[in-house]
């Protein structure tokens, strides 16, 4: 079984967010750090990190991102 999750990651510069997707929750927090020191060449100052959504993955699994509705 495995979980899709949605992240809200605050930066020093900036907010980003990070679907990753991982068998429970201890491994989804470790796979994030793992994604955030691929995708930037220097890792920024990390202020924040919230989970915002959880789902278990299926046939009909998904999230909507709009950087203008910050309602989560």
């Amino acid at each position: 079984m495995a979980f899709l999750y949605r992240f809200e990651v605050c930066l020093e510069e900036k907010d980003v967010i990070a679907v990753i997707t991982a068998a429970n929750d201890e491994e989804a927090f470790q796979h994030l750090d793992v994604e955030l020191e691929k995708f930037y060449l220097q890792l920024p100052k990390i202020v924040d990190v919230t989970l915002r959504e959880k789902k278990l993955i299926g046939k009909n699994a998904g999230f909507i991102l709009d950087e203008d509705e910050r309602g989560w």
